[in-house]
């Protein structure tokens, strides 16, 4: 990306945050997200695997990193480690992580298409979480 957009993109996300504040960001870009997961189609994936390959692909598309999917059968979540995420700065919750809910939208809406979807489920993922070097943790679970 070049200085220039990068300046641009810095600067538009603070602007946005001073103007709307975390929620309704987090809102407006969740739904950015679910449009972008319109355009990439996942298609249906009968595991986990295939589908943490088919997100994999598309990911490299868009140059947005790369995931890691794992089932946490106790708590009846999937955990979703995603790792290369654009930042901008140290903006967003946790610092750097400004694109965090538009990531979320991404995934809710391809894990949402899913055959045999649970309804009533969601992307969360902690503001305050540990950083585990470029690893950024969500969960899509029951709300």
């Amino acid at each position: 990306m070049s200085a220039d957009l990068t300046l641009f993109l810095r600067e538009f996300a603070r602007s946005f945050d001073e103007q709307t504040g975390a929620q309704a960001r987090d809102r407006f870009l969740r739904a950015v997200g679910a449009r972008m997961a319109e355009r990439l189609t996942l298609p249906p994936c009968a595991t986990i695997e295939a589908m943490e390959h088919e997100m994999n692909a598309l990911l490299a598309l868009i140059g947005w990193g790369q995931v890691s999917l794992s089932l946490d059968r106790g708590r009846h979540v999937l955990q979703i480690r995603h790792a290369g995420l654009p930042t901008l700065g140290g903006l967003g919750a946790p610092a750097g992580y400004w694109l965090a809910a538009c990531l979320a939208g991404v995934y809710e809406t391809w894990i949402g298409w899913q055959p045999d979807a649970a309804g009533g489920c969601a992307i969360t993922w902690r503001p305050d979480q540990p950083r585990e070097g470029n690893v950024f943790i969500m969960e899509y679970g029951s709300v």
